[in-house]
């Protein structure tokens, strides 16, 4: 009976030469959170166009996208599977939250990046 774990046991096998993981799990969760401000934008829209019911349930369904993404872009970061995808993903994702850019406007910090 041949052991499973000689496959391990020649010269040739490098643990070094594992492949790296992709990159797709950041570029992912950063598309997703720039789709969130467009979905953001959207809500904002609507809001201007006094239809105050919808753009409650858009800016609703941003505000848990938001949330949901930036845990994906901080597992991306985190996992290094697209890690700098992940982290602008994670600030792309904090900015597209509702109440943040809402803060954010008042403010005049988003005016004045423009």
């Amino acid at each position: 009976m041949t052991d499973p774990l000689d496959v391990f046991a020649h010269e040739d096998h490098d643990p070094a030469e594992a492949p790296r993981p992709g990159r797709r799990l950041g570029v992912v969760a950063f598309l997703l959170a720039v789709g969130l401000l467009v979905v953001d934008g959207v809500a904002f829209a609507l809001l201007s166009a006094d239809l105050v019911q919808a753009a409650a349930v858009t800016a609703l369904v941003t505000l848990v996208g938001s949330v949901l993404v930036g845990v994906v872009a901080l597992v991306a970061a985190g996992t290094g599977r697209g890690r700098w995808w992940g982290v602008a993903g994670v600030l792309v994702a904090v900015l597209a939250n509702p109440f943040v850019l809402v803060f954010l406007l008042g403010r005049g910090v988003v005016a004045g990046l423009w």
